[in-house]
C-alpha cells in the first residue's frame, strides 16, 4: 500500500480575489485528506466518512459517478488530457477535514487523487499544473466557476508559512507566520456548498463591473478610480460594489503581507476587520452567524477575525495568542453556543506542508 495526504487551508486574507487574478494569502492547514491505496485497473475508493463509493475507469471515463465521486472522475479525466497513462487505484480514504467549513475539502479532495493518480501512474507533474488540472475538475465535476487558489494552497503549503500567491501569474511565496500567534477556525454551524449558493451570480456580477474598467486589472487602478469607472460605465451598484471589495481587498492582502512581517497586530485586526466588512457589504456573502462568530472573537481576546471562505455560511478564521489560545476559542465557542443554540465546531491548527505522498502512519 501507498500513502497520500493533501491537507484543506484556511485563507487569512483575500477572498474573491482568485478567479480575477488578484492576491490571496491562504495557509495549508493539519487536517486534510489521506488515501491508502495500492494499483489497480479501475479507481476504486471507499470511505468511512464520506457516503457511496467510487467505481470508475481508470481514465476517468463512463457513466459519472455521483456525490463526491464526481471530483474523481473529472480529475482522472482532465489529468488523462494532459497524457497521463490510465493507471487505476484501489483502496481507502479517511478525513478529518469538515465538509462545507470553508476549508476546501473539495479541493483537498482533488490534491490527494490527484498526487496519487500521477505518481502511481509514473507521471510526475509540476504543483501548480496539478492545481490546475484540479480547478478545471471541479468545473467539470459541479460546474462552479471556481479559482486557483484552494488548489494551490493545497499543493503550495510549508509548514509555518502563509502562501502569497497571485493567482495571474501564479507567481508565489512562503510568508512566515509570527511563531506567537495561533491560528483558530470556528464553524458557524450553517454549512454551504459552492454549488447551490449564490458564488456563480456574484462571480457574474463582479465581471459586468470588471468590464467597465477597460481591460485594466483590479490590481492596476485605485478604489475611487474603480467605482467612478463603474458607475461611469452604468453597470449599476450592486457590481460597483463588487468591484470595489476586489479592489480594495487586493490592497488588504498586500498590507496584512506587511503587518504579518512586522509583528504589526493593530493593523492585523484592522486588515481583517476591514476584509470582513468588506464581504459582508459589498460582495454580500457573509451571514449573520459570522458576523457574530467574528465579533464574539474579537470580544474574547482574539487579536484579528474575519470569515473565511466563499461565505453563505461556513467558518471564520481568527489570530490569536499562542500562549492561551485555547481560553479564547473557549470562551468564543461558549459565548456564541449560548447566543445560537449551536455549538460551533473549533479547531486550532498549525501550517503544513503541501500534497505528497507519505510514509506509512
Amino acid at each position: 500500500m501507498r500513502h497520500f495526504a493533501a491537507p484543506g487551508r484556511v485563507n487569512l486574507i483575500g477572498e474573491h480575489t482568485d478567479y480575477s487574478g488578484g492576491l490571496v494569502l491562504p495557509l495549508a492547514i493539519d487536517r486534510g485528506i489521506r488515501l491508502r491505496v495500492e494499483p489497480s485497473d479501475r479507481i476504486t475508493l471507499t470511505s468511512e466518512q464520506f457516503d457511496g463509493g467510487v467505481d470508475v475507469a481508470a481514465d476517468g471515463s463512463g457513466d459519472a459517478p455521483e456525490g463526491w465521486g464526481r471530483y474523481v472522475a473529472a480529475l482522472a479525466q482532465e489529468l488523462g488530457d494532459l497524457g497521463r497513462p490510465p493507471a487505476g487505484m484501489a483502496g481507502s480514504l479517511t478525513s478529518d477535514l469538515p465538509a462545507g467549513a470553508g476549508l476546501s475539502s473539495s479541493a483537498a479532495l482533488e490534491m490527494a487523487v490527484g498526487t496519487a493518480l500521477a505518481a502511481l501512474a509514473d507521471f510526475p507533474l509540476e504543483p501548480l499544473a496539478l492545481a490546475a488540472a484540479g480547478q478545471r475538475a471541479e468545473r467539470r465535476a459541479v460546474g462552479v466557476p471556481v479559482g486557483i487558489m484552494d488548489q494551490a494552497a493545497s499543493v503550495l503549503g510549508v509548514a509555518g508559512h502563509a502562501i502569497l500567491l497571485d493567482c495571474a501569474s501564479l507567481a508565489h511565496r512562503a510568508v512566515p507566520l509570527p511563531p506567537d500567534l495561533a491560528v483558530a477556525v470556528l464553524h458557524s454551524g450553517v454549512s454551504r456548498e459552492l454549488e447551490g449558493s449564490g458564488y456563480g451570480r456574484r462571480r457574474a456580477e463582479l465581471e459586468q463591473g470588471l468590464a467597465a474598467l477597460g481591460g485594466r486589472s483590479p490590481r492596476e487602478v485605485d478604489p475611487d478610480e474603480a467605482v467612478a469607472a463603474a458607475r461611469a460605465a452604468g453597470v449599476g451598484d450592486v457590481a460597483v460594489r463588487r468591484v470595489r471589495h476586489v479592489v480594495t481587498e487586493n490592497r488588504r492582502v498586500e498590507a496584512t503581507v506587511a503587518a504579518l512581517e512586522a509583528g504589526d497586530r493593530p493593523a492585523l485586526r484592522r486588515l481583517l476587520e476591514e476584509g470582513h466588512a468588506s464581504l459582508r457589504d459589498d460582495y454580500e456573502v457573509s451571514v449573520p452567524e459570522l458576523d457574530l462568530l467574528v465579533g464574539l472573537a474579537l470580544e474574547h481576546g482574539a487579536v484579528a477575525a474575519r470569515m473565511t471562505g466563499g461565505g453563505f455560511g461556513g467558518a471564520i478564521v481568527a489570530l490569536v495568542d499562542a500562549e492561551g489560545a485555547e481560553q479564547v476559542v473557549t470562551a468564543t465557542a461558549a459565548a456564541y453556543a449560548a447566543r445560537t443554540g449551536t455549538d460551533p465546531l473549533t479547531l486550532l491548527t498549525t501550517a503544513v506542508d503541501g500534497a505528497g505522498e507519505r510514509e506509512e502512519p
